[in-house]
């Protein structure tokens, strides 16, 4: 909904296919039967075609000019590449830590909260879901 602000109406409806397809895709309603591995056609308009670097090419063209913007949040805000697995995501991520300037820091986290006595009584656990404690982060600084 975000691409439709200020766009004229063939890019809005242009837009509103994609996002039907990409909803399609994610409800496995795209392809055929699916056991656990399914082939989907992608549109052709959203391949890069002919192209000896496919995941440089793609980071450039998903974000262009990247060491004017790096610093700028907005950038990032208005992009994302959609992966077909984590191994394609973190060989995207490791690309783009690459090409950014900076010392990379790796920042640790728990998936889990350890209560001490500094804690109230009333601690809820259940506040502190593991899915936003844990990971591992790399950045730059």
């Amino acid at each position: 909904m975000r691409l439709t602000i200020g766009s004229d109406s063939s890019n809005i409806e242009q837009t509103r296919l994609f996002a039907k397809w990409l909803l399609d895709l994610g409800e496995g309603k795209v392809g055929g039967p699916n056991d656990g591995e399914t082939e989907i056609e992608i549109p052709h308009d959203l391949l890069i075609k002919d192209s000896l670097y496919p995941l440089s090419d793609l980071i450039e063209f998903v974000y262009p000019d990247i060491l004017s913007n790096y610093k700028n949040k907005e950038f990032f805000e208005e992009r994302a590449v959609l992966a077909p697995t984590n191994e394609v995501v973190q060989q995207i991520n490791d690309r783009l830590l690459d090409m950014l300037p900076g010392s990379e820091h790796q920042y640790l986290s728990s998936d889990s909260v350890c209560p001490d006595e500094c804690l109230s009584d009333s601690f809820d656990e259940s506040l502190y879901a593991p899915d936003i404690l844990n990971g591992l982060r790399f950045a730059k600084a």
